[in-house]
């Protein structure tokens, strides 16, 4: 028997067609799980990495006091061992939400075989490499942008308004795009989620989407103590 179809492999075309195409891509990852069950682990793991450089700019930039006075209680992560928590906790979030949706979707006659699952579901995570770079982008510059502006000149009651104002535009156009692709990106997610869910478990559109925010409600509870 010829087995070669489900030696794992490193397949390009198949992360495009997630995008592009994703109802056949996820029924040829259904299909072929040993061949891409490798590759859906790779995605797990860069996306989890990546999902911790949106903090870096507050670590390579950091802000005058003089932002902060008055102001109580503020966290900020400044620290490389910030990002290393968020990856990880990325990571365990990641691994709860397919627990559940595993467990679930069996018990409501979905796949049983788990590498199925795995494979489908964490291909989804295809997204949110482009989410988070995206995001890390716009964070910086809005980050920059704030870190340019002199905060004693900028809090001074000798201060020009329209010369503040030309300082600070930049950051709220930057929190606004921010805010646009974040609720972008997370809609387009949950839509392939969904088409991911229906594929792997053989559900209606509905029952899909039902046990998605069911996980996603579940993933969060579990993870609130972590800081997520």
């Amino acid at each position: 028997m010829d087995n070669r179809h489900t030696l794992p492999s490193f397949d390009p075309n198949v992360i495009l067609r997630v995008i592009i195409a994703p109802n056949s891509a996820f029924s040829q990852i259904r299909d072929n799980e040993l061949k891409y069950f490798g590759q859906s682990v790779g995605l797990l793991i860069t996306s989890s990495i990546l999902s911790a450089f949106v903090l870096l700019p507050f670590i390579m930039i950091p802000l005058s006091d003089v932002y902060f006075e008055g102001v109580d209680d503020v966290h900020l992560p400044t620290e490389s061992s910030d990002m290393v928590l968020t990856a990880a906790i990325g990571f365990l979030k990641a691994i709860v939400s397919f627990l559940a949706l595993y467990f679930i979707g069996k018990k409501l006659g979905g796949n049983t075989n788990w590498k199925k699952v795995f494979s489908v579901i964490f291909h989804t995570y295809v997204l949110v490499i482009p989410m988070m770079i995206t995001l890390s982008v716009l964070v910086f510059l809005m980050w920059s942008s704030l870190a340019e502006i002199n905060p004693s000149y900028l809090f001074s009651t000798d201060a020009d308004e329209k010369q503040i104002l030309s300082a600070i535009w930049p950051i709220p156009v930057y929190a606004i795009l921010l805010a646009v692709f974040a609720i972008a990106f997370m809609a387009w997610i949950i839509v392939i989620s969904v088409k991911a869910i229906k594929t792997v478990n053989a559900f209606e559109t509905g029952k899909a989407f039902g046990l998605l925010i069911l996980v996603m409600i579940i993933s969060s509870v579990i993870t609130v103590p972590f800081g997520i």
